[in-house]
């Protein structure tokens, strides 16, 4: 089995064990429409979800290694993003900074920032392209 199907089946369990917590809460306390989306898209039942970064639209897809949502559950799910984290990167980017000069050397990426919960969220997105793409994401404590 490899490092992503691991680390996918472990992010699908701990959505589920959430998921079970919620089903007694009155509907406005279980997943927001962009968590619900963001769940889609894990199960595959969507190709992309769209995320918001500084009031431009983003698409996180599946990508390899390299990029995209498998780079970011093998390089950075368990070990800098939680399992919340991931449910919320659809919105946790809507006030980010953009960082000039910081972050990658490749000038056609883009690095954004965002401080929440005393917790530094970065995301690196390709802008180059017509549809502009999520290549990672993860957090600095």
């Amino acid at each position: 089995m490899s490092l992503y199907s691991e680390q996918l089946a472990i992010l699908k369990k701990e959505i589920s064990i959430i998921s079970n917590k919620k089903k007694h809460l009155k509907p406005s306390k279980r997943f927001k429409k962009y968590q619900r989306q963001m769940i889609d898209f894990i199960h595959s039942n969507v190709n992309s979800v769209e995320i918001k970064v500084n009031h431009k639209l983003i698409f996180l897809e599946k990508g390899d290694s390299k990029k995209g949502f498998k780079h970011i559950i093998e390089r950075h799910y368990l070990k800098d993003l939680e399992t919340m984290d991931i449910l919320n990167l659809p919105i946790i980017f809507e006030d980010a900074i953009k960082i000039e000069n910081e972050g990658v050397t490749n000038r056609y990426l883009s690095v954004y920032s965002k401080v929440k919960n005393q917790k530094e969220y970065k995301i690196i997105t390709n802008e180059n392209r017509e549809k502009k793409l999520v290549v990672t994401s993860y957090k600095k404590s």
